[in-house]
């Protein structure tokens, strides 16, 4: 990022420019997304090879922030928006998914530790942490570092970032490089004696920089875009370095420092040159197209003044941060309800208006709601992509190599969004406009690309030909475009006469000025076949018709799949993001259904609103998987959400072993908690269950999950299976795309992050260790220990995924078991009762024999169609001879019992 080779260059060559300080009683801006990777990368015990690590991720954010709070540094944290507009860093983000894509598909558990991967969800994790903590996020429309230079000018603030480009902006700059992540020091003040906290670091000083070099600081924007960076590569100045290197004595350093010392110093004899008479020399010797505006373009990055936050971090959003009381929020279920921060600051909340650069493609504004929300990145910033330029990049994850991409399975989700987004830009009467060609529009796109010829603007899809090998672009036929039911429905209707007509008014007009436009001649030739051919039906106008541009993985190159609009009866079911806006909670959480296509809504099990969004999850994932799921999957994650939602979030995040010194005393409380009836059948509803949860349990059953958090030494290479991997990477992918629609319809759900739900390692181990038992829900239950609230749970929940998800195997186990919590509320007598009393109809059959080997795979979802019905059938009989007490009663009992539910379901 940045000005390759400058920070470097400056540690070795320059360092009496960077002046040691103590770091405290300071107001800071953090450029979020460089803090974001250097805090994951700084991380110990992250396993990246498993697909994220997120708790532990979290935890040293947490601890980082905690540190600033003490020495009473007051940080505000700007993240990057979209790409920008003018498309200029296209071919730097293309090279960077390029070479993330690569990473993942070579990472291993013996290369993760020099292979750098941030996880998909990284970010989230990084932001939600901070909101918890009370400190203040804020998202830019594009990108953050101008905006992060203006906020630092304006409100005195100090820069913390990596980014290189900060070297040339004229504000107090601390490198994070240079701070000490996990350490704070101590010292005295000299006049007071006070003992003050501080972080020591490095502070950059440009007045000291440009002494040194002898360089004009009026000159630095031309020496950042000589160099090189994101906007402007340096190979379009070889030519031009080729001379400095003749002029001067080649030294020890690399090519590149020397190419810096050159520029350096060729630049310190040119103080008294304007800054255009400096561009004509650069020019005069480089060979490339348009240069001289390639390089003010690059230029203006940093000395613009606009900015969009400043009417946003206001002194009361400032105060807020300076009145923090320096204590992150203990988290529970209900910390999930809350807002963000800067929504509880009454002047930000009651704006009726936010600064923004955020337009829809044909200029239409949006509504002051999800400008909000994108502001406070409750709306991810890939949107402003979608809704700006019509394309979408999906961050990189590990994944196996021959699979189809992970995010595959959620392009419903993701066609859904892009015609929610694509049908809040168009005008009020939509439906007229969807069923003809709309003569507003046509002029736009008319003028839109005439604009992008005459302004040399280049297409960023166009195949580069430093990218023809790495890339791979689906080109969608007419047909798929142009969805078989929209067809008939719209077939017999013609063009709107009225606008043909208007079509022929403004033709003259068009023409004239647009006429030295090439494809202006065209697109007037287009409209003349128009006019001249009024039949004209709509097919036609599928040559123009709307796709969103998906940046995915085929193989192992990246692969831009053109994305179609919903048809037009399914389009008109989704509401605008204006109309969102009016919706209630129940309308817009019906509307997420039918998207999902899930039966969730009508259970009968009357869950939480933020439980009923994981359930939301994990059935997408299982339903839509393009992998060979299995019922050890659903049961992996529904114990990851057990430890990181529910005993997490009832103890705090334990990862020591000290911590659980106290496990015998933990166990004699327990006991004594199980004597109490009403603990032992606090009854069916969730929210009571949840409730009666215990401390002690979690505890104990934290302790038992421990070893799942840390990598098994065993696992190298040979034994480490990127396919399952492959398949909690499409779990991710559900979890950020249902969670993306949830926040375009408003959030009628609570926003959850994935450090809850989630985490690469542990679910890994969970697998594993289940998949080699022969009775993998007995083996939860023992976990979560017997007779406990979260077995109670757990059984409650699994059950509810069964039924939907057809796990029939299971259903008469889970109920037995339910029914063994409260054996003694209720005798085993009247267990058996109930059983005689259920079974008496069914005709019995013969004594299986237990004999020979049986076999350890584990059977399917009878709806996945992989066996035949018959080995299906044998399978599940054997499954149901593996109880938790072994003996030959249990065993008739729950085969009777498993007969009548897969009666009942029949």
């Amino acid at each position: 990022m940045g000005i390759r080779g400058l920070s470097t260059y400056i540690h070795e060559h320059l360092h009496e420019v960077l002046v040691r300080h103590k770091l405290h009683q300071r107001k800071v801006v953090i450029d979020g997304n460089n803090l974001a990777h250097v805090l994951y990368f700084e991380c110990t015990g992250i396993n990246a090879a498993f697909g994220g690590d997120y708790d532990k991720y979290a935890s040293f954010v947490e601890e980082f922030f905690k540190g600033l709070q003490v020495c009473e540094v007051y940080p505000i944290v700007i993240m990057d928006g979209g790409q920008p507009l003018d498309n200029k860093k296209m071919d730097t983000v293309r090279e960077r998914v390029t070479n993330q894509i690569q990473t993942c598909l070579n990472i291993s558990p013996s290369s993760q530790y020099r292979l750098k991967v941030f996880p998909c969800m990284g970010r989230d994790v990084f932001v939600s942490t901070l909101k918890k903590m009370g400190i203040v996020v804020l998202q830019t429309d594009f990108e953050a570092d101008l905006e992060i230079a203006m906020l630092a000018k304006e409100l005195g603030l100090t820069v913390l970032s990596n980014d290189s480009d900060f070297y040339m902006f004229n504000v107090p700059f601390v490198p994070l490089s240079s701070i000490t992540y996990n350490k704070v020091s101590t010292g005295k003040r000299k006049r007071s004696n006070e003992m003050f906290s501080y972080i020591n670091c490095n502070h950059f000083s440009q007045e000291k920089f440009c002494q040194v070099t002898g360089i004009d600081p009026a000159h630095l924007p031309i020496l950042a875009t000589l160099l090189g960076n994101d906007y402007l590569a340096f190979d379009h100045f070889k030519d031009f370095y080729s001379i400095l290197e003749g002029e001067n004595k080649r030294s020890r350093m690399t090519s590149r420092h020397n190419i810096i010392k050159n520029v350096l110093a060729w630049l310190s004899h040119k103080k008294d040159k304007t800054t255009e008479e400096i561009l004509s020399i650069i020019v005069s010797h480089c060979s490339t197209k348009n240069l001289r505006k390639k390089m003010r373009a690059s230029m203006r990055n940093y000395t613009d003044t606009d900015s969009n936050l400043i009417n946003i971090v206001s002194e009361n959003i400032l105060k807020y941060a300076l009145d923090s009381t320096g204590k992150p929020h203990h988290f529970s279920v209900e910390n999930f309800e809350e807002k963000d921060c800067i929504f509880q600051n009454p002047s930000l909340s009651e704006m009726n208006d936010v600064g923004t650069s955020l337009f829809c493609k044909n200029g239409k504004t949006l509504p002051n709601w999800f400008v909000l929300a994108y502001r406070a990145h409750r709306i991810p910033h890939e949107v402003a992509d979608i809704v700006t330029q019509e394309y979408f990049i999906s961050p990189p994850q590990v994944e196996e190599k021959s699979f189809a991409s992970a995010y595959l399975l959620v392009e419903p989700i993701v066609r859904t969004v892009y015609t929610m987004l694509w049908k809040s830009s168009q005008t009020s009467n939509w439906d007229q406009n969807h069923s003809s060609c709309d003569n507003a529009a046509l002029n736009n796109y008319v003028q839109e690309s005439s604009m992008s010829q005459s302004c040399g603007l280049e297409d960023p899809w166009a195949a580069s030909k430093n990218y023809d090998s790495d890339v791979v672009v689906e080109e969608d036929s007419e047909e798929s475009l142009y969805d078989e039911d929209e067809e008939r429905n719209e077939e017999n209707q013609l063009l709107n006469k009225e606008e043909i007509n208007e079509a022929i008014t403004n033709r003259e007009e068009m023409q004239e000025k647009y006429r030295n436009s090439l494809i202006i001649s065209e697109n007037v030739r287009v409209i003349n076949e128009v006019v001249d051919d009024c039949d004209l039906q709509v097919k036609s106008h599928k040559a123009r018709k709307e796709c969103l541009k998906w940046y995915l993985r085929k193989g192992s190159r990246m692969w831009i799949k053109k994305i179609s609009l919903l048809s037009y009866e399914n389009a008109k079911t989704l509401p605008s993001l204006n109309e969102v806006e009016l919706l209630s909670v129940s309308e817009k959480r019906k509307v997420f259904y039918s998207i999902l296509k899930s039966n969730l809504q009508s259970s009968s099990l009357d869950l939480p609103d933020d439980l009923q969004l994981i359930f939301g999850f994990i059935i997408f994932w299982y339903e839509e998987s393009m992998s060979s799921l299995i019922d050890i999957h659903v049961l992996s994650v529904l114990v990851c959400m057990f430890m990181f939602y529910i005993i997490d979030g009832k103890v705090g995040r334990i990862r020591t072993r000290k911590a659980f010194e106290d496990e015998e005393k933990w166990k004699a409380q327990f006991a004594i908690l199980k004597d109490d009836a009403s603990y032992c059948c606090p009854g069916d509803n969730v929210e009571d269950t949840l409730a009666q949860v215990s401390q002690e349990e979690c505890l104990l059953a934290g302790h038992r999950l421990f070893k799942f958090h840390h990598m098994d030494q065993k696992i190298n290479d040979k034994y480490y299976n990127k396919k399952t991997v492959h398949a909690f990477s499409e779990y991710q992918a559900c979890i950020y795309f249902v969670q993306l629609l949830n926040t375009l319809l408003g959030s009628p759900f609570p926003l959850l992050s994935v450090e809850y739900l989630w985490g690469g390692t542990f679910c890994y181990n969970v697998f594993y260790d289940l998949k080699k038992r022969k009775c993998p829900l007995n083996r939860v239950s023992e976990i979560l220990g017997k007779g406990s609230c979260l077995e109670k749970l757990f059984l409650i929940f699994f059950r509810q995924l069964s039924e939907i998800l057809n796990f029939k195997k299971y259903l008469g186990i889970i109920c037995l078991e339910s029914m063994k919590i409260c054996e003694k509320e209720k005798p085993v007598e009247s267990i058996t009762v109930l059983v005689n009393n259920v079974t008496e109809n069914i005709p019995k059959k013969k004594k299986k024999r237990r004999g020979g080997r049986r076999s350890n795979k584990k059977t399917t979802c009878s709806d996945k169609g992989k066996d035949s019905e018959k080995k299906e059938v044998s399978q599940e009989e054997e499954e149901l001879l593996c109880l938790p007490d072994g003996t030959e009663e249990r065993e008739e009992e729950v085969d009777l019992l498993d007969n009548f539910f897969a009666g009942l379901m029949l």
